[in-house]
């Protein structure tokens, strides 16, 4: 029998791929700056979490562009964030958060991943090289 355990993993493994960790890194970044209120910690947690799901999906197939996914993270984030912040600051009442404390500076974490991830998004979508179409009209 040949021994496999000595060899490197290659790019199309499992073992290669970067994204299980990303996800458990980002995820327990974002909950500890969150139960903590260190917002830095919780923006930089959340940011890397729905960026790792759109690697992940982009990885799998079932997504193409997983910036477009990771700008959608950030919009919905934006919008949770922003109707927990109101609720905090009593502009906007809801009842089944009434016994929840401290939704103001969750609330304004993750508005500022959100804009962290549609921002990000947008920067590395402008800065990656067009992809040309072949003409046929060729010289």
């Amino acid at each position: 029998m040949a021994d496999h355990s000595s060899g490197a993993p290659t790019a199309g493994t499992d073992a290669a791929r970067p994204w299980p960790l990303l996800v458990a890194v980002g995820l327990a970044g974002s909950e500890v700056g969150i139960v903590v209120d260190l917002a830095p910690v919780a923006v930089a947690g959340l940011v890397v979490f729905a960026a790792s799901v759109a690697g992940i999906l982009a990885d799998s197939g079932y997504v193409d562009r997983p910036l477009a996914l990771l700008a959608k993270f950030g919009a919905a984030f934006v919008v949770v964030g922003g109707v927990l912040a109101a609720h905090g600051t009593g502009a906007v009442p809801i009842t089944p958060l009434e016994p929840l404390s401290g939704l103001t500076s969750r609330g304004i974490a993750l508005v500022l991943a959100g804009f962290v991830a549609v921002v990000g998004a947008g920067l590395v979508s402008a800065r990656r090289p067009r992809r040309r179409r072949s003409d046929s009209h060729d010289d």
